[in-house]
């Protein structure tokens, strides 16, 4: 009998027959997992609070044949405060989202979940602000490995007043290394996307106008959707949480 114990994020919840549920939990050594919570969708079920949506808990599973199962679950922290508000809510699931999409089961990726781990903890104790929300994703890309440049251009190396962002490319590039399907930017978003790249949530948390917030979002977006080859959904209701604010 093989026991394993993992703490982590729950990502995803797949409905398995009449009671079942298969999760997809972004464990602290960085890799995703999947396992069988048997019962879990029953209103009784011990360990229904445990797999929820972005809780953080620690998780015993049996590993055999086919997908592991889970044996005990511990909540660690629910994250209250985000569920009582509709816009931290929707980012919160907008980050699980990314994790379900972008890591691997192998991945390793141990700084993406203190990334992740950073930014819920801010979100709960901060307000929900779109800046702080798109440099959470872009850092997020850049922990990665796709770590764009804003300063110079990403394919000559010239230093750029403006110019074209080209993700395939490694973020801005100057118009004579313009690709396919570039976006335009101007000096000042890219002075914003620097800031973003480099400065920690609380330096970020409202120094930005709604303006600078909306350029933001329309590059992040395109970034993210570029990552994801256009499978993510939080995108498409992000205005939706937000007028609530």
């Amino acid at each position: 009998m093989r026991l394993q114990k993992v703490t982590g994020f729950i990502v995803y919840g797949f409905p398995l027959g009449e009671a079942d549920q298969i999760i997809s939990c972004f464990t602290s050594s960085g890799n995703l997992i999947k396992f069988v919570a048997k019962g879990s969708r029953k209103v009784k079920s011990k360990s229904a609070a445990a797999v929820q949506l972005f809780i953080l808990g620690e998780y015993v599973i049996y590993c055999g044949r086919g997908l592991p199962i889970l044996r005990q679950a511990d909540i660690i922290d629910s994250f209250s405060p985000l569920r009582r508000d509709w816009a931290k809510s929707g980012a919160a699931f907008a980050a699980m989202e990314l994790c379900r999409l972008l890591i691997a089961e192998e991945a390793r990726e141990t700084q993406v979940f203190k990334l992740v781990m950073t930014y819920m903890l801010h979100l709960k104790t901060e307000e929900y602000d779109p800046i702080v929300f798109d440099s959470f994703r872009l850092k997020f890309a850049a922990s990665l490995g796709y770590e764009m440049g804003f300063s110079h251009c990403a394919q000559c190396g010239n230093p750029l007043d403006s110019g074209w962002l080209h993700w395939p490319a490694g973020g801005a590039v100057c118009s004579r290394c313009q690709g396919r399907n570039s976006l335009p930017v101007n000096k000042e978003n890219l002075i914003l996307l620097q800031a973003l790249s480099n400065q920690s949530f609380s330096q970020l948390q409202e120094q930005y106008s709604p303006a600078q917030a909306v350029a933001a979002t329309k590059i992040v977006d395109s970034l993210i959707n570029w990552l994801t080859e256009g499978k993510t959904k939080a995108q498409a209701f992000r205005s939706l949480f937000e007028r609530e604010r």
